[in-house]
């Protein structure tokens, strides 16, 4: 018996949820593959950082967990070092898939751990550039995570992150060209006991910290990294290393004359539109955290109580339509999207044609892109070069 049907004399109360109408968390988390200490437990299983803002306690658990030296301790420490050496305050949540001491690959039984949890940014310890096995299994992973299916596991898209420091010539680094990865170049090739995996580490919690509405990243320092040999600090500008190494897809790091060492551009290794002609945008790596938060966005909203388990009519085809035009709006509040005005009479909302149970919806939008360069011309002339007396 319901209150609705109560013949009894009272004054039942019943309390409901209306649907939540702003945009959902934009929190990013993180998540390392690493190889562990001998001896440590939880091999190839996820096991959750506590200490991510500090770098102490993070040092503490984390080498409890992977073993003192171990290389994953030292990513987990990296990471919190990115952003704790930096004054940032945003720290994203750090998980782990320890891998075996003696791992050579991320494992099957890795990458099946990591499929369960929802993570933004994966990280692979291993090179980059040289490891093109490694590098093409953390980028199927994450383009598998980044589905259209994978929204009901609370993933939305993922971007996996991988370093190299052996390379001396920009030029020679391979051209992976695609969206889901992220590569970071940070020439050093006597790096002592600096691996990759904390560069990659410390690279991806800078931008797992960035939150909405994702600004670039351009010259963040890396916190708790040392600068390399002055010989492998790369020429910056145009026509130079830095702008070779982003032709080919790569994130480049230098070093500012405080030793501080800094991103210059994080973009994707997606460099093509079809393997062809030349991407001309959609390649930062911010793109894709606004796409992919789009993409939350409109699954959150989607499940709200008043559009979910209900009739597929007009109405409700209706409301769909004005909810999503809604929320790009909010996107364009908060910089993210441009010309929304002009793209709304472009969203449609249809009945499938080989489903009557299901709507075909389509949104198109125009991600605002990062500034990254201001071109300024100084034209020296003579005009109102007059003396009068």
């Amino acid at each position: 018996m319901t209150i609705g049907f109560q013949k009894t004399p009272g004054r039942p109360v019943e309390i409901v949820f209306e649907a939540a109408l702003g945009l959902p968390n934009d929190q990013q988390e993180l998540l390392l593959f690493g190889r562990a200490g001998v001896g440590a437990t939880g091999i190839e299983t996820v096991i959750t950082i506590s200490a991510v803002s500090d770098v102490t306690a993070a040092t503490t658990e984390s080498e409890l967990k992977f073993g003192a030296g171990s290389e994953l301790s030292k990513m987990v420490i990296a990471a919190v070092k990115a952003n704790a050496n930096a004054a940032r305050s945003t720290f994203p949540p750090i998980k782990c898939v320890p891998l075996a001491s003696t791992a050579t690959t991320i494992t099957t039984a890795a990458q099946t751990a990591a499929k369960q949890v929802k993570a933004e940014f994966i990280v692979s310890p291993f090179d980059a550039s040289t490891d093109s096995a490694n590098r093409t299994t953390l980028k199927d992973l994450c383009a598998e995570l980044s589905g259209a299916q994978r929204v009901e596991n609370n993933q939305f898209g993922a971007i996996g992150v991988a370093a190299n420091m052996s390379v001396s010539d920009a030029s020679t680094l391979p051209a992976p060209d695609s969206q889901y990865l992220s590569l970071a170049w940070f020439k050093n090739l006597t790096p002592g006991a600096l691996t990759t995996g904390e560069i990659a580490a410390g690279f991806a919690a800078v931008l797992a910290g960035n939150i909405s509405p994702f600004n670039p990243v351009d010259n963040f320092v890396l916190g708790g990294v040392v600068a390399p040999a002055l010989a492998d600090r790369i020429s910056v500008g145009a026509g130079l290393e830095s702008e070779v190494a982003l032709a080919k897809g790569w994130s480049p790091f230098r070093t500012k004359a405080n030793e501080e060492v800094t991103i210059i551009r994080s973009v994707t290794t997606r460099i093509t539109t079809d393997g062809t002609v030349l991407a001309g945008a959609y390649y930062d790596v911010q793109d894709f955290q606004v796409l992919y938060f789009w993409r939350k966005t409109i699954f959150t909203r989607l499940n709200q109580p008043d559009l979910k388990n209900v009739k597929a009519s007009s109405p409700k085809a209706i409301a769909i339509k004005g909810e999503l035009i809604r929320l790009a709006v909010i996107f364009q509040d908060n910089e993210m999207f441009q010309a929304v005005g002009q793209l709304a009479k472009d969203f449609t909302v249809e009945r499938s044609i080989s489903d009557r149970h299901r709507f075909d919806v389509s949104t198109p939008v125009n991600v605002i892109p990062g500034l990254h360069v201001v071109a300024t011309t100084v034209r020296a002339g003579t005009e109102y070069d007059v003396v009068t007396v």
